[in-house]
């Protein structure tokens, strides 16, 4: 089962320690993979942290996870967008549009502990499908829009239920 938790981004990381140490008896460690992925030390939960201004998101799993959180601000995003493709681009009407297209890429990117130097030129978003070198990613992938922000949860975990949603 995977919890999505909608919060403001004040203490992030001690409101993430409070709910994991509630999923599990095993004590909790945070420490940080060398790309910087937040991770527990010989655990088996994985969860994963976005923030942007003032709202966060923590997305907490038994399996793989990424969580991005981007806020709408009536930005033009041209110069990524001349990075997608033709297909991705004719998907991308407005910020709304591309904030999902790039909340899906930068939520797998994180599952996996990459970074988006590394990994981003590789993915596509066509058509609620992510793919990753050509072939379909290999997680789940949960898109939420709100009013001023979109996120996207990505779960090594075919078909697995939605994540249950809450806001603390």
């Amino acid at each position: 089962m995977t919890e999505l938790f909608i919060t403001e981004n004040k203490d992030l990381y001690g409101k993430a320690e409070i709910l994991l140490k509630q999923r599990t008896a095993a004590p909790i460690k945070i420490l940080r993979s060398l790309n910087g992925k937040p991770y527990l030390a010989g655990n088996p939960l994985y969860f994963s942290l976005s923030h942007c201004d003032n709202a966060a998101v923590i997305a907490i799993s038994e399996d793989l996870c990424g969580v991005d959180l981007e806020l709408i601000r009536g930005k033009k995003h041209d110069a990524v967008l001349k990075r997608f493709s033709d297909e991705e681009r004719g998907e991308t009407e407005n910020e709304r549009d591309f904030l999902k297209h790039w909340t899906v890429r930068e939520s797998y990117i994180k599952m996996h502990g990459l970074t988006l130097a590394a990994k981003l030129k590789d993915l596509k978003y066509i058509g609620g499908v992510l793919y990753d070198c050509g072939q379909k990613a290999d997680c789940s992938i949960y898109s939420y829009d709100g009013a001023d922000y979109v996120i996207s949860l990505c779960v090594q975990s075919e078909g697995e239920k939605p994540p249950v949603i809450k806001n603390i």
